[in-house]
């Protein structure tokens, strides 16, 4: 009789004040324990840039609410993250609009790179009860990492 292995799940849930000290505080939460479940530090950078882009963006942008909140799930090879906030949502149609070849503009970068540098990006606005963003950066392991035997089930020793 074969017995399935239980799968890691990793989840992490932080409620916190709408505040910039937070969000150096947040990407070092994270880091620290994707560091020792072994991630590759290059993935780990672009987790912790898109983390502080979609933070920032909160922490700039969200208008009333004194907190957000931050949860992390790792789990099935990748690392999904959802930042909410409980502001004044945004005007959806904004998101669609292309930008003019050439015209970088000085605000809301923050999107863009959370997309280039990710994947399954969902965006959700309720007006006057905040906005979420949803994204997920596929995990890459150390050639011994815990997480990855953890992950697959494999056991050592």
């Amino acid at each position: 009789m074969s017995r399935r292995m239980a799968e890691m799940e990793i989840r992490l849930a932080l409620s916190l004040p709408r505040d910039a000290s937070s969000v150096p505080l947040t990407r070092q939460v994270l880091d620290s324990a994707l560091e020792a479940l072994g991630v590759t530090g290059e993935t780990r950078g672009d987790v912790r840039l898109v983390l502080t882009e979609a933070c920032a963006n909160v922490v700039q942008h969200a208008g009333a609410g004194d907190q957000y909140e931050v949860t992390v799930a790792v789990r099935e090879g990748c690392c999904a993250m959802e930042v909410m906030d409980q502001g004044r949502g945004f005007d959806e149609s904004a998101l669609e609009r292309e930008i003019p070849e050439g015209e970088v503009p000085e605000h809301g970068r923050g999107l863009s790179i959370i997309k280039a540098l990710s994947e399954n990006v969902k965006l959700s606005s309720y007006r006057k009860n905040g906005s979420k963003v949803h994204f997920e950066v596929p995990l890459k392991w150390k050639e011994d990492a815990p997480g990855r035997r953890l992950a697959t089930g494999s056991r050592s020793g």
